[in-house]
């Protein structure tokens, strides 16, 4: 009864706080909801007129909607990646979690630790994201893309880009990186869908759903490293549990919640790049147009990709002390989020930042991260969009959306589809809506 009292006074205080951010601050759009979902760049373009650092009250923080501001904020030792720093959005998350406890607060993983933790794990864990080991992968991954495409509906000629590619591809990478069985890529592709719901502020049982994904990854983890650690292997998990660096090794803790991240930032992020840019070029038939004629562009189109449409839309971080920061004053331990798709589409670090242009010179990104948290596994994305983009449309290339409504995903940590069905010679008509 206790709880959802509080959860209830949680969702009125928040409604409250969204009407001050809409009147004062200028870091609520006033855009319905769905609005926001359908078309985050809308809301993000409206805020930058307002500032490029804003005060949330809604987030009891700052975000940060400016390419610099939020670039440097990546790099700047005085934040934390710590999220037990903030006891607003620690309490938030035990309070919607079942028993109280959040497994990635009690035992966080690479994303969540600062120096000298961070630094020591990452080392680490580099051993298994060589690079060269990285591009040897491609022969498989290419056989792995015809494998998935070969399963399009011959009698339709209809295919699921999210569904049937975009999601397996990135599964069946990972699950083979760290030595998982292929029998158990339908539950880990569930539970890390679920596990996102952590980040969902405001959405008590997404957040309710995420916690308790995120035991049983590491209860699954456990039972798999225990049988590596009898029976050794050359995948990364066998590599990460004979890991040493300057006489140091991951702890048990450690290697569950590693794996963890792994799995699920291996997979929903290039599920992401893959589904979005898909549906970016298809969007643009004159840039998918020019990038068969000269396929040399794809290394170029796919981090426009990432610009334009980027996978994780933000990331948070918190202050480690009282300080000024571009002229605003923060707390210690208050959140201030780097918004990395508006930053994307500053106006001052690209032209024309609403347009899709695959020929962009000097493309500014910062989808991966910037400074010491640069994502471990982006060779692997980049390579995985690449060899899928390359074989899809050299099979396909008369592919078109068919008629559907897109579904977005209402986390806002993240921007992907949950479906996207296109065909080989009709066009179709497309509408969106938010996901419930």
């Amino acid at each position: 009864m206790k709880r959802k009292l509080l959860l209830a006074l949680g969702q009125f205080a928040f409604s409250i706080l969204r009407r001050v951010d809409y009147y004062i601050t200028g870091s609520n759009s006033g855009l319905p909801p769905e609005e926001e979902i359908r078309d985050p760049y809308k809301v993000w373009k409206i805020l930058r007129s307002n500032g490029r650092i804003l005060r949330s009250y809604t987030n009891r923080g700052w975000m940060v909607l400016g390419f610099e501001e939020a670039q440097q904020l990546f790099k700047d030792t005085r934040f934390s990646s710590d999220t037990r720093k903030n006891k607003f959005i620690s309490r938030a998350l035990r309070t919607a979690s079942p028993d109280g406890r959040v497994t990635f607060l009690d035992h966080p993983t690479l994303l969540q630790l600062d120096p000298p933790d961070h630094t020591r794990i990452r080392k680490l864990v580099n051993h298994g994201f060589n690079h060269k080991y990285i591009l040897s992968m491609e022969p498989r991954i290419a056989g792995i893309v015809n494998d998935c495409i070969n399963s399009c509906d011959a009698a339709t000629g209809q295919f699921d880009i999210v569904q049937q590619l975009a999601k397996p591809l990135p599964a069946m990478v990972i699950a083979e990186l760290l030595g998982l069985p292929s029998e158990d890529l339908q539950y880990f592709q569930d539970m890390s869908s679920r596990l996102l719901g952590v980040t969902a502020i405001g959405n008590d049982e997404a957040i309710r759903q995420g916690t308790i994904a995120s035991d049983e990854l590491i209860d699954y983890f456990e039972k798999v490293i225990a049988d590596k650690k009898s029976n050794p292997s050359q995948d990364l998990i066998g590599r990460l549990i004979v890991a040493e660096e300057e006489g140091d090794r991951l702890t048990v803790d450690e290697m569950y919640s590693t794996c963890v991240l792994v799995l699920v930032a291996g997979h929903e992020t290039t599920t992401r790049l893959i589904s979005n840019g898909v549906y970016t070029l298809l969007q643009h038939r004159d840039q998918l147009e020019m990038l068969k004629r000269n396929p040399e562009l794809m290394s170029n189109a796919v981090e426009e990709m990432l610009r334009y449409e980027p996978p994780v839309q933000l990331m948070p971080r918190y202050a480690l002390g009282d300080m000024e920061f571009y002229g605003k004053k923060i707390k210690k331990n208050q959140l201030i989020v780097p918004i990395i798709a508006s930053a994307n589409r500053d106006p001052t670090a690209n032209e024309n930042p609403d347009v899709f242009d695959i020929t962009r010179k000097n493309i500014k990104h910062i989808s991966f991260g910037y400074g010491p948290h640069l994502c471990l596994g982006l060779n692997l994305a980049r390579l995985e969009a690449k060899v899928a983009f390359n074989i899809l449309f050299e099979r396909f290339p008369n592919l078109t959306l068919a008629d559907q409504e897109i579904v977005w995903t209402p986390i806002p940590l993240v921007r992907g589809m949950k479906n996207l069905i296109v065909n080989l010679n009709e066009g179709g008509s497309v509408k969106q809506r938010q996901d419930q």
